[in-house]
């Protein structure tokens, strides 16, 4: 019984400490960046993006892993996706970065012909 009540409470202290440390991750993954300049992975990223897409009016691209080049949030904006399926937009950002991709853990890929919905109000 003993190890019962044991087990329980060792459950009960990891799904609390779960709770903070997801709590932890959220905070410092949305949290801003306390430097302006960007990461290798951002600025290599946002050249090879810049290239593919050279009238694009928006690309920006940010490292969301806290500078170890885990995981991006990019945003492309450009008329060349005007008539274009969204998962057709977003094929064309990945092939662009397929030679990335792979050393990539998560990217979460926006695109668009109207830069209005990305910029900030």
């Amino acid at each position: 019984m003993f190890l019962s009540f044991a087990n329980r409470f060792r459950l009960s202290n990891l799904i609390a400490n779960q709770n903070a440390i997801n709590i932890f991750r959220y905070a410092n993954v949305n949290a801003p960046s306390s430097s302006s300049s960007q990461t290798d992975g951002e600025t290599k990223l946002n050249e090879i993006l810049k290239k593919r897409f050279p009238d694009a009016r928006l690309v920006d691209v940010k490292d969301t892993s806290s500078g170890c080049g885990a995981s991006y949030e990019i945003i492309v904006v450009t008329d060349e996706f005007a008539k274009m399926r969204t998962v057709n937009q977003h094929r064309l950002v990945s092939d662009a970065l397929s030679k990335q991709l792979p050393n990539i853990h998560a990217i979460r890929i926006f695109t668009g012909t109207d830069e209005k919905q990305f910029l900030d109000s």
